[in-house]
Parts: structure tokens; C-alpha cells; sequence
């Protein structure tokens, strides 16, 4: 199969598994990648980690795939995989575990965009972040010109864009892209030791999170001042925050449920 994944101790795997084609990604690879991170959360994971076999993370859209667009007409053959990519996307963002990429050798283009939509990131010392959309006359897909720009900034990732400059390991790590970069070889395993540390993360107030980190960059202050309110309100009805307050009065671990 072209994706891969396992389940232990409530951390879901996802393998990107074409290390032969570099995990170029083909529509059925894109279509089963958010409906395979969904189904690991209704196994029980609670985190998720997401890499690539072999010696890239991934290398954007099948070549084959591109060259039969040129061959034939290019809407019918790339809109497909534009469209699953963005819905796994959206997918991926809406699950409630935090989600770490693991990231050795090259993420160009929509691998990029895919290693972006993670919450965090765990490089190896050789891997690097490619736009490359540039170098072949293209605009930026797979959620690359959202991620980038809340993570760096309107200027600096027009720049980085305009470049086509690949970003390095320690350089993605300065940039705040990034976690410090482990030994190559090391990141899928590092990636699965933070996503345990994570695991028990109350599923709720993540999404909550990720909603206001995301829209901070384009309201007001007090657009922003009154969804935080909006959100911190819904969290006050729940299980998971009666147990967070109890926990913490008791000094002892939480056990957030969801709901």
C-alpha cells in the first residue's frame, strides 16, 4: 500500500510508503491519507505521527501524474489531486490529537504543505523544506502560503516563496518552523516520543487552540478578545475542563476524555 499505519500506545503511525517514487504523492495516496489519520483516532489514538519511508519525506506531486497533464489537459488530471490533498487536509487539521511530522531528506512542494499542517515538527539534520513551486512556473497548493505565513510572517514567507530557497533543518528550527533538529535517521523516533508526551493533550481545548493561533493573524484585537471568550466559554461545560480544574486542586495527572 501506498500508506501505512499502526497503533501503539495510543500514537498512531502514518507512513508515507512510495520511497521508491521519493512518497510522490498520487490521488489515491492523498484521498487515503486523512481518511487513515481519522480512522487511527477512532482506534483510540491520541496523537499522531506522520512520515515518509526512505530517504525523503516527500517529494510533491507524482511526475507521471504531471507529465500526463502536459500530455492531455492539465485541469482534469491535477484538479483531482489538488482537491483530495486539500480535503485530507482539512481532515487532518479538524482531528482532535495533536499531530507531529517527522521529516527526513526533502518536503517539497504539496510535502511541504503536508509537513506544515502538522502542529509541530521534528527535522533530521539533512532534511529540508522546499517551495519549488516557483522553479516550474506554479503557485503554491497543500496549504503552503496559509502555514508558512502564520508561521513567519507575511514578508518572510513571500520571500522564501519568491526564492525558491530550500530551508534547512537549523534554519527551519531558527525560523520557529520547527523543533531542534535531530541526528538524520533519528526523527521518526523523536517525533514519536514527543507525540506520547503529548498524548494526553484534553482533545477539546486543541482544536480551540489551533482555531485561535490560526485566526489571530487576521483579526482584531477585538474580534480576537471576544472569540477567545466565545471558546473559553464552551470549555467551561465540559467534562474535560471540571476535570483539569479538580486535577490540578488535587495534584495529580488529568484524564481528558473529550467531552
Amino acid at each position: 500500500m501506498s500508506l501505512e499505519t499502526s497503533l501503539t500506545d495510543r500514537v498512531g503511525l502514518i507512513e508515507l510508503n512510495r520511497p521508491d517514487r521519493m512518497n510522490a504523492l498520487t490521488v489515491e495516496l492523498v484521498r487515503a491519507l486523512g481518511a487513515e489519520a481519522a480512522a487511527l483516532v477512532d482506534r483510540g489514538a491520541r496523537a499522531l505521527v506522520l512520515t515518509g519511508r526512505g530517504p525523503a519525506f516527500c517529494a510533491g506531486a507524482d511526475l507521471s501524474l504531471v507529465d500526463r497533464a502536459l500530455a492531455e489537459e492539465p485541469g482534469p488530471v491535477l484538479t483531482p489531486l489538488v482537491e483530495e490533498l486539500h480535503r485530507s487536509l482539512r481532515r487532518l487539521r479538524s482531528l482532535p490529537v495533536p499531530l507531529v511530522a517527522a521529516v527526513e531528506g526533502p518536503a517539497v512542494g504539496a510535502g511541504m504543505g503536508i509537513a506544515l499542517c502538522a502542529d509541530l515538527r521534528v527535522l533530521g539534520e539533512g532534511a529540508r523544506l522546499v517551495p519549488g513551486y516557483m522553479g516550474i512556473g506554479s503557485s503554491p497548493d497543500g496549504g503552503v502560503s496559509y502555514f508558512l505565513t502564520r508561521m513567519v510572517g507575511a514578508a518572510r514567507a513571500l520571500s522564501l516563496l519568491l526564492r525558491n530557497r530550500p530551508v534547512g533543518a537549523a534554519e527551519a528550527a531558527s525560523l520557529g518552523l520547527a523543533e531542534e533538529p535531530v541526528p538524520d535517521g533519528s526523527a521518526r523516533s523523536a517525533a514519536l516520543e514527543l507525540a506520547r508526551s503529548l498524548a494526553s493533550a484534553p482533545p477539546l481545548a486543541l482544536l480551540r487552540v489551533r482555531e485561535l493561533v490560526d485566526r489571530a493573524t487576521t483579526l482584531g484585537l477585538d474580534e480576537q478578545l471576544d472569540l477567545e471568550q466565545e471558546r473559553v466559554t464552551e470549555l467551561w461545560k465540559t467534562h474535560d475542563f471540571a476535570e483539569g480544574v479538580r486535577a490540578f486542586l488535587q495534584r495529580r495527572a488529568p484524564e481528558f476524555r473529550g467531552d
